[in-house]
């Protein structure tokens, strides 16, 4: 008798992706989280008991809020020179210190999602603070991990998982406004930027650009007349989207 075929794949845990807003407010610059060796995102429903004599002795429970966190462990990164901390993991060793002083000031925006485009119902964005940084220490031969603790702050919302179409996205720009003469630096924020060919403002070509990582461009500003461009990115997949305002650069 032959073998029945299997009809499941078991997914993997490292499918996910995570990234960090590191943009000032309110600037998008998304940047992922890079050597996490574990990973978990806890969702718990807070409840409080809610037996009555109806229940005949039978527990109930009644949930009234929901608590949220990512927990992970990375390994502690500096640049190939060593002379220098990874910039994400700088990133949130900052606003660990900043959140001592208080937690407004070391809250940023977070986002999870599987790093395929598998629309698997769990492509979530939030607000955290970073709660916890500390070293796992060890002897002279462990590696520097950090066991992370992202606490949710608010309530979590649903995305469209950004992997699912790798068309670029734009979704600010610093400055959004300038004159007429080329030159000037503008930074393009969004998303899918790796491997961009073009860079227009207004169907006019950037003379040079830089990808400095996927979720940022910095474009040279090339001579425009006066009014509104829709600033676009172009990729071997596609065209930026012109609709909407985020993309918009005034020229006067």
């Amino acid at each position: 008798m032959a073998a029945t075929p299997t009809t499941r794949v078991t997914a993997l845990a490292r499918r996910y992706r995570i990234d960090l807003n590191t943009g000032t407010w309110e600037a998008r610059s998304w940047q992922e989280l890079i050597g996490k060796q574990e990973v978990t995102l806890v969702e718990e429903i807070r409840t409080e008991a809610d037996e009555t004599h109806e229940d005949n002795g039978f527990y109930r429970e009644t949930g009234t809020g929901v608590s949220w966190r990512i927990e992970a462990k990375i390994f502690f990164s500096k640049n190939a020179a060593g002379t220098a901390v990874h910039p994400v993991h700088r990133f949130l060793r900052d606003k660990y210190e900043a959140g001592k002083q208080a937690t407004h000031l070391g809250e940023f925006a977070v986002r999870w999602y599987d790093k395929e485009g598998l629309d698997d119902g769990n492509s979530k964005e939030g607000t955290v603070f970073v709660k916890a940084f500390p070293p796992d220490g060890g002897g002279p031969e462990a590696l520097d991990i950090v066991s992370l603790v992202l606490q949710g702050q608010g309530p979590q919302s649903v995305i469209d998982n950004p992997n699912a179409d790798m068309t670029p996205v734009v979704t600010s720009l610093s400055p959004a406004a300038g004159g007429t003469a080329a030159g000037g630096l503008v930074n393009i924020y969004g998303g899918h930027f790796t491997g961009t060919t073009a860079v227009s403002f207004g169907g006019t070509a950037a003379p040079n650009f830089t990808v400095i990582h996927d979720g940022h461009i910095v474009a040279t500003k090339p001579a425009l007349t006066a009014g509104s461009k829709d600033v676009t990115v172009t990729t071997p997949a596609g065209t930026a989207e012109t609709a909407g305002t985020t993309n918009d650069f005034v020229v006067s």
